[in-house]
């Protein structure tokens, strides 16, 4: 649930950063910028090793409207940070995640994050939120 309440958050502050004249660009696209704390499952082998929560990031958004003008169709953010986990290792954030409505919204990130104390975790994860489903895809752990 935490999950879905975090993921939910993160598109209405995207979707609430949009500029009203950004309404008006038909397939065009609009950027900003925003400050947040940062929340993320990761994972190593399918198996969770660890959430990271709290810290200080910035964002980077770029996203397109469709058409009509009234509807978000996609959104790339680039994000960059660090928070520090429950082990207490500070770790370096940087990620891609793109929003896409694709019959309902699908968010998927590409997370690269270095601890200070060597941890290295890359990967992938994807949250379909008509089902509410994560799919863990591709991680590399160190």
């Amino acid at each position: 649930m935490k999950t879905k309440t975090l993921l939910l958050v993160c598109i209405f502050v995207g979707i609430a950063s949009l500029s009203l004249n950004a309404q008006n660009k038909a397939n065009k696209a609009d950027q900003g910028w925003y400050s947040s704390a940062y929340w993320s499952p990761v994972y190593c082998d399918g198996v969770l090793v660890d959430v990271l929560e709290g810290g200080e990031i910035t964002v980077h958004y770029v996203f397109r409207l469709f058409k009509n003008g009234s509807v978000l169709a996609k959104e790339i953010d680039q994000i960059k940070g660090t928070v520090e986990s429950s082990s207490g290792e500070v770790f370096k954030i940087r990620e891609t995640d793109k929003y896409e409505y694709v019959d309902g919204w699908v968010f998927t990130w590409h997370y690269n994050l270095i601890g200070d104390r060597g941890s290295h975790y890359i990967g992938t994860l994807t949250y379909y939120y008509k089902t509410g489903e994560l799919v863990v895809g591709h991680t590399t752990c160190n």
